[in-house]
């Protein structure tokens, strides 16, 4: 009968323990559930923050782009007050 005893004690401890490792890894999970949560919210401010950065950079393209584009207009309008000059400089110069 002592010997039932001693085997009974020991899986009552057993259970106590199996019992407290299992209240820990419920805490354990409850934690993974709430970083899980933090991270799907990160996630899509990530998300969020990348939209952001690229219209971002789309309107910094367009405004690098656009001085180009005046600077050619103002070759352009430079070759062509140029040409016209030299033009109206030879015909003048046939005439006379």
């Amino acid at each position: 009968m002592e010997e039932l005893n001693v085997i009974l004690e020991r899986h009552e401890q057993r259970i106590r323990t199996l019992e407290r490792e299992m209240k820990d890894m419920k805490e354990v999970q409850a934690e993974i559930r709430s970083m899980n949560e933090t991270l799907v919210t990160l996630a899509t401010e990530l998300k969020n923050t990348n939209e952001h950065l690229a219209r971002h950079e789309r309107k910094i393209d367009e405004i690098d782009s656009t001085p180009k584009t005046r600077m050619q207009q103002i070759v352009t309008a430079i070759i062509a007050a140029i040409a016209g000059g030299l033009i109206s400089t030879m015909i003048g110069n046939v005439l006379t």
